[in-house]
């Protein structure tokens, strides 16, 4: 069974709940905030990944990844979303993503990526280039 506290940054109520429902089935123990502003003041705690949507009420997903690579955090973040812009997409990858996904996108590639991490940990302190669409 994999093990690894995952935040799941997302404002939408089905989507937030149906990652929830994933990451713990697949042995993760997911953290569900609504707004990058919810997950802020748990950013210091032992991630083995966070998951964000770039369009969230308030900071986007990206500005949220941003923050904490101003701060020298080295939590992997997973970026989702629904708008494939390539634009956007060159900004994740350029704020160091772990992993960009347009939604839909199947439950096998966020496991994939989050067994990955979970078999590198303790020493996971960087992201990986993988980018899953």
């Amino acid at each position: 069974m994999h093990t690894g506290l995952v935040a799941v940054v997302e404002d939408d109520a089905i989507a937030r709940n149906a990652l929830g429902r994933l990451l713990n089935a697949g042995g993760f123990e997911p953290a569900l905030f609504d707004s990058a502003e919810t997950f802020m003041p748990e950013r210091h705690r032992e991630w083995l990944c966070v998951i964000a949507d770039v369009q969230l009420t308030g900071m986007s997903g990206i500005d949220l990844q941003c923050a904490l690579r101003s701060e020298a955090s080295p939590v992997p973040v997973i970026v989702i979303t629904g708008h494939r812009a390539d634009a956007v997409r060159e900004r994740a990858e350029q704020v160091g993503c772990l992993a960009f996904l347009a939604k839909p996108f199947t439950g096998t590639a966020i496991l994939s990526l989050l067994e990955g991490l979970s078999r590198q940990r303790p020493t996971c302190t960087k992201g990986q280039d993988t980018n899953v669409q």
